[in-house]
């Protein structure tokens, strides 16, 4: 068992709702083999065709495009534009893993990688760094920001390094389970815009915690404001007590005094 967080999302959701975090969930490794598969590619086709359809329904019906050219342009530059990057994260991924494959096992608490033919099997207990490399887009379940999904939002990869050295960069051509669960412990987490395979990245990643933000005290937004005020307004404000209360005199003192020692 291990603890950690998880992800649970829907694509019918909001882009703002469809990913929460769970703490502290207790999770069971499930013991499977992991091989390159077409669910990637898979899903990527579904999208498309989708979004194609709605293409052509909001040229045909709605901006009352008729002419079959002008439908094929719009359908061109979406398809360079947002199939791009997937392509070439397919592409990067496929490089990777092509020879890859990996099996996890519950009971004996062991992971098995094979690369290139060659086979080598570890404790889950000598992993150093397990770290989910994933699109911005997951970002917004730490910052609570408002990124829309993309066509490549659910490709990313494991990057996986043990104690003696040895790392590996696992892809969701192998697994899709990034976006559903952490199968070690400390799991650290990087967003990139493109998650693409970067081996010199040395960054260790952060924690899939959302960041609490604390509301700024009257203090904190009066010396925001002071500091772009020039010195003769805090002269006027330290000097014309009866129109300012405490705490706004105190402030521009201290700032003026700064800016006096600068």
């Amino acid at each position: 068992m291990f603890a950690g967080f998880r992800f649970s999302f829907g694509k019918s959701s909001p882009p703002n709702t469809q990913l929460s975090i769970h703490e502290h969930v207790t999770q069971h490794l499930k013991t499977g083999t992991y091989k390159l598969n077409l669910k990637s590619i898979f899903r990527l086709i579904r999208t498309n065709l989708i979004i194609l359809f709605l293409l052509y329904i909001l040229n045909h019906y709605f901006l009352k495009v008729y002419n079959p050219t002008v439908i094929l342009i719009s359908i061109g530059h979406f398809f360079v534009l947002f199939n791009g990057p997937a392509i070439y994260l397919l592409i990067n991924y496929y490089r990777n893993n092509k020879k890859t494959e990996f099996s996890i096992d519950e009971n004996s608490n062991k992971i098995s990688i094979t690369e290139n033919g060659i086979t080598k099997k570890y404790s889950l207990n000598d992993i150093k760094y397990s770290i989910y490399n994933l699109g911005k887009y997951w970002q917004n379940a730490i910052d609570k920001n408002y990124r829309i999904p993309t066509i490549f939002s659910d490709f990313g990869y494991w990057d996986l390094t043990f104690e003696n050295g040895d790392r590996y960069y696992l892809t969701t051509l192998l697994h899709d389970f990034l976006l559903e669960e952490d199968k070690v412990n400390d799991t650290k987490y990087r967003f990139r815009l493109i998650p693409y395979i970067d081996k010199s990245e040395t960054e260790k990643g952060i924690e899939l915690k959302p960041i609490e933000y604390k509301p700024k005290s009257t203090t904190e937004k009066l010396k925001e404001s002071y500091k772009g005020k020039t010195n003769e307004e805090l002269k006027y404000i330290i000097e014309n007590k009866s129109k300012y209360q405490k705490e706004a005199i105190k402030v521009a003192e201290e700032i003026l005094k700064e800016k006096n020692v600068g």
